[in-house]
């Protein structure tokens, strides 16, 4: 009996051996990324253990198992933390801050842009000493270098949603009642803002949609805008300035969203659900067949409308004996169809 506990007692104490030869052989492999370097090393150590001549008995089997499957969760979490996000960019207001990012942006020519864009700077040669005219940071920390002019750029997005800068501009200009070169382009989620007038020149643009917050530099030296993503920028414009079209902008958006309810309110719309029709003959109508029907885009649509308004304003009594009326609404007809052709065979 007593042999029989100190032949139980001996085991324990090799396995405990094996145990901690184990723990010593694999653990300093836990700092390697490779999980193949990994697994060789856990190999040559389970055959060094068989050749010492080291009884794997099955408990002795589950603890290696064991260790090798926690070394290599740990070497596949280990490799999937190395996949780091972008780091954001600080552009300060001295020129030298975007050296470093002119290095590492993307040289492209002819590219659209997207609403992505968080700033987009109109490079100066002699100031940047480059050869690039436009440099556009991104929200995902891209970065694109582009030899075409800021306007420009921005011109081929004001394409992309279907109405220009000047459009926007004449607009703001009527609501707001009073004229400026420097006005906040807002159409819908659309809200970006030139830091000088890109009538006159080229222009730096910041994407407002897009800014969290901003604070006013020291010495009115310019403002220092935190965009999402913890990206930084600083504005060489007054802050006064800056503050100023802000508000613009804020109001110009509470303005497009009150008409905005008042023409789904027109159409039954009510929090961007439709309204039942207590006669439902116009929506059985609706699926009819429909492929003779015209699309009009929404920037034509608001032509027509201006049209329209134009027309019944010539067409009042007290223009009715002008003999200048006649050949207005001839011009405006012309004019307008010249430029909307799916128009040609309506009813003049």
């Amino acid at each position: 009996m007593e042999n029989k506990t100190n032949e139980q007692s001996r085991k324990r104490a090799e396995r405990k051996v094996d145990h901690q030869t184990v723990e010593t052989h694999i653990k300093p492999i836990a700092g390697h990324s490779s999980a193949d370097l990994l697994a060789e090393h856990s190999l040559n150590d389970l055959k060094a253990t068989k050749n010492v001549g080291k009884t794997l008995d099955p408990e002795m089997l589950d603890t290696i198992i064991s260790h090798l499957r926690t070394l290599l969760e740990a070497s596949f979490a280990h490799k999937s933390q190395k996949k780091e996000e972008p780091e954001p960019f600080l552009v300060l207001l001295d020129p030298e801050s975007i050296q470093a990012y002119l290095e590492k942006a993307w040289d492209l020519d002819r590219f659209v842009l997207d609403n992505s864009f968080l700033y987009l700077l109109s490079l100066d040669p002699q100031l940047h000493r480059t050869d690039f005219r436009t440099l556009i940071f991104f929200k995902d920390g891209r970065l694109i270098k582009t030899r075409e002019s800021s306007n420009n750029v921005m011109r081929s997005l004001f394409e992309l949603i279907g109405f220009n800068y000047d459009f926007i501009r004449g607009i703001s200009t009527r609501v707001n009642g009073k004229e400026g070169h420097c006005v906040p382009y807002i159409f819908g989620r659309y809200s970006f803002l030139p830091l000088s007038g890109p009538t006159r020149k080229q222009s730096s643009w910041i994407n407002l949609s897009k800014v969290q917050h901003y604070r006013a530099l020291k010495g009115e030296k310019g403002v220092e805008v935190h965009c999402e993503n913890q990206h930084v920028f600083q504005l060489p414009v007054r802050p006064q300035f800056f503050a100023e079209k802000v508000k613009q902008a804020g109001q110009t958006i509470h303005r497009q969203e009150h008409f905005l309810r008042n023409v789904l309110k027109n159409f039954d719309y009510v929090d961007g659900r439709k309204e039942e029709r207590e006669n439902n003959l116009l929506g059985n109508a609706f699926h009819a067949h429909t492929d003779r029907i015209s699309l009009i885009s929404m920037e034509d649509y608001i032509r027509i409308f201006q049209f329209s308004f134009a027309e019944t304003a010539l067409r009042h009594p007290s223009l009715r004996d002008n003999p200048v009326t006649d050949e207005a609404l001839h011009l405006l007809r012309e004019n307008l169809y010249a430029d909307l052709p799916h128009l040609r065979n309506a009813v003049r």
